[in-house]
């Protein structure tokens, strides 16, 4: 699984800037998306696939009473 990064924001950072950030930050994904979406698919694909969920090693088939 790719890890997330881990961010600490100030806590004196004012409403302005942290919208200003989130558009700036917003517009680049849409724009990496849009560049690299095959790319990104393939790679995200890879990662569920190579940690599948761990619902997946469940055993259906067991006997339990309802």
């Amino acid at each position: 699984m790719i890890p997330s990064p881990s961010f600490e924001l100030p806590q004196d950072l004012p409403p302005e800037t942290a919208l200003a950030l989130f558009e700036l930050l917003s517009g680049l994904t849409d724009a990496l998306w849009q560049q690299y979406q095959r790319e990104l698919v393939e790679l995200l694909m890879e990662d569920i696939n190579a940690h599948p969920a761990s619902q997946l090693s469940f055993d259906f088939n067991d006997d339990l009473p309802f």
